[in-house]
């Protein structure tokens, strides 16, 4: 079984480390200049990646440190659309800026393609990148050009797919969508989703992931998702603990990752617990094709307990490798 962290990070410290929070309010209040500011956001990240190599994560993303919203990076490489007002993220005390689409869409990229490089060259761990899915990006924004989410949908696609293309030489290991609207919101067609994200990870050069999470709908994507191009499925089974069940009696075609660490609650995971509930999932899939993460990014939590979190990944997984050789944890 291999561990991963699924996305952002907090981005202030529970020590004395990198505060990007307090380095932005300098920043705007011209305390500090734009180097000093860049600084911080490498520090924090740098940071996020010693966290992942201390505890041997078999995967890690860079933390989103530098972006603003799970938005934010894809959005500066984009054309006609920019970052507009706050809006609450689903149903959590968090909020992003909303795109804001006034033209049809056009690729210009550099902007998440430096960033991932820079991460690389920080890291031991292989880095994987997170960018928002086509149908969370149509859902949440505000679109005053297109009038038509068909043909809006058609261009966030292929402006994705450039992305993802773009990265293709930075180093990464992996391109992880986040699809959370598709959990969250029942009234998808299925057949139209699945041939959508069939054609977004059509002839990329990278491994494709998918990640769905913040939903109770999460178990019904396994079967017309796990045969579209996805080489790993990240499973909120926090939301949606249901999936547990249905990937044990019905294993995907693919590998998954299964989010049984709450990403959104400090209260600590039971490491014998969950490792007695991955047994049997491990047993039937093989270790290989099982993959243990948090239920969401870490940034909905205090640093110290994001952090533990992480660390809970590791001794799951520690747990039952340990165990593998024994008969089990009984």
């Amino acid at each position: 079984m291999r561990i991963t962290t699924l996305g952002s990070y907090p981005k202030i410290p529970y020590d004395n480390g990198p505060n990007v929070r307090s380095a932005i309010q300098r920043f705007e209040r011209k305390s500090i200049g734009p180097f000093e500011l860049d600084q911080v956001f490498l520090r924090r990240t740098r940071h996020v990646l010693q966290v992942a190599e201390q505890n041997k994560l078999d995967l890690t993303s860079d933390g989103l440190i530098r972006w603003n919203d799970m938005f934010d990076g894809v959005v500066r490489d984009l054309d006609n659309v920019s970052s507009a007002g706050l809006l609450r993220l689903f149903d959590n005390n968090f909020y992003y800026r909303h795109p804001l689409i006034r033209g049809r869409l056009s690729f210009q990229g550099g902007v998440v393609r430096w960033w991932l490089k820079e991460a690389v060259a920080s890291s031991k761990v292989p880095i994987k990148a997170v960018l928002p899915g086509p149908f969370t990006f149509l859902k949440l924004s505000q679109d005053d050009s297109y009038h038509n989410s068909d043909a809006l949908l058609e261009d966030l696609v292929e402006v994705l797919r450039l992305e993802a293309l773009s990265l293709a030489d930075v180093g990464i290991a992996e391109v992880q969508w986040d699809e959370p609207a598709l959990a969250y919101y029942p009234d998808w067609n299925m057949t139209k989703v699945a041939a959508t994200l069939a054609q977004l990870t059509a002839q990329q050069p990278l491994p494709q992931a998918l990640a769905l999470y913040w939903g109770n709908g999460v178990g019904r994507w396994l079967e017309p998702l796990s045969g579209v191009g996805f080489s790993r499925l990240y499973l909120d089974a926090v939301s949606d603990p249901g999936v547990v069940s249905t990937i044990t009696n019905n294993p995907p075609a693919c590998e998954v990752g299964l989010g049984l660490v709450d990403a959104r609650q400090v209260k600590k995971e039971s490491v014998d617990e969950l490792a007695r509930q991955l047994q049997p999932i491990v047993r039937r899939l093989g270790e290989s094709n099982v993959w243990l993460h948090p239920s969401s990014g870490l940034e909905l939590l205090p640093p110290d307990h994001a952090e533990a979190k992480v660390r809970i990944l590791r001794d799951v997984r520690d747990t039952i490798r340990g165990s593998s050789g024994n008969g089990g944890l009984g």
